[in-house]
């Protein structure tokens, strides 16, 4: 597989990778209301795609509310409904680039997904070729036939495949592809649609940390994690193994602060899954962390206790040894 290459324009100056830029990593779920002229540009042709959240962005009225009547109070609200910026998904192919080899020449895509609606100062983005997107259709289709049947995907040509006018307009097929799959509920929210886009990285993401090789898996995995946000925005439960892969990885390249950060994120959402094999493993680990940055965790240390003296078990899978274990 080839590696993800991050794009950087020559007139700007060179921007350090994933791994050395984790404070800038975002490790609470806030969202701005504030959009950008880029975002809205790079979002043309896909508008049709399902709204998943909006987050107003309410002002006071001109008056105290106390002083308005029913009907004005409902008109103003009205209003500010009215202004409020729905948060979407959107997909754009920014660029590509055509490889070659002894054995064959395709083009690779370059897939970004931009959460519309809010600023997003975490763009994600991926590198597929057109056997992957074929490979997502097929999937899509196999369980999907019904709600694909007017999604129209663009068919395989003889002759002309690496010329500019149809790298571009192969390029838009696949915007508009990816903008109708994720429109459709059951779709945007299936295996088949999300695996797209992380599945291949999750991967070597996980080899590269099995191998020692922190760095590099923590650059993959920190890219994940922003696709994974991104898809799975209603169901954060399943962030959490790339999360403890993320802390994982921190934790033995000496980033303690980070490792803490990021087992502590997992942790919260699993605070209402007792059951769940990460959690008392995730919380150990914060509590390992926390004593050598000189936190409070007796909070977490008497819920472990609890946990364990309930549950009957002392002696359980460390999270490393739990993490190595995903994606075998």
């Amino acid at each position: 597989m080839e590696d993800n290459k991050q794009y950087q324009d020559p007139s700007e100056p060179k921007k350090p990778g994933l791994s050395e830029t984790l404070c800038n990593v975002k490790l609470n779920d806030e969202v701005s209301t504030t959009g950008t002229d880029s975002a809205a540009h790079t979002a043309q042709g896909t508008m049709e795609q399902a709204a998943l959240d909006t987050t107003p962005a309410y002002h006071s009225p001109p008056v105290p509310e106390t002083l308005l009547t029913t009907k004005q109070l409902l008109q103003y609200w009205t209003a500010v409904n009215k202004r409020v910026k729905p948060i979407r998904l959107l997909f754009d192919i920014p660029e590509t680039r055509t490889v070659e080899s002894q054995c064959s020449k395709y083009v690779m895509y370059k897939v970004v997904v931009i959460r519309s609606g809010t600023y997003d100062g975490n763009q994600a983005s991926i590198e597929r070729r057109y056997s992957d997107f074929e490979r997502l259709h097929k999937n899509i289709v196999k369980n999907f036939k019904e709600e694909v049947e007017e999604i129209a995907f663009p068919k395989k040509i003889v002759s002309g495949n690496f010329t500019e006018e149809k790298i571009t307009e192969r390029k838009l097929a696949f915007i508009d592809y990816l903008g109708k799959l994720y429109a459709i509920k059951d779709i945007r929210n299936a295996e088949e649609f999300t695996d797209f886009f992380f599945l291949s990285e999750v991967r070597e993401g996980y080899t590269c940390l099995r191998g020692g090789q922190y760095t590099r898996a923590l650059d993959i995995l920190l890219n994940v994690l922003s696709l994974q946000e991104k898809l799975y925005s209603t169901d954060s439960q399943r962030l959490v193994p790339t999360l403890s892969a993320i802390s994982v990885c921190c934790k033995d390249l000496g980033n303690m602060e980070n490792a803490y950060r990021f087992s502590e994120k997992a942790g919260i959402i699993l605070q209402n899954y007792s059951h769940h094999k990460y959690l008392i493993p995730l919380l150990k680990t914060q509590i390992s962390l926390g004593y050598s940055l000189d936190k409070d965790i007796r909070q977490v240390g008497q819920k472990v206790a609890d946990m364990e003296e309930l549950q009957g078990q002392s002696n359980m899978i460390s999270l490393k040894e739990l993490v190595v274990q995903e994606y075998v």
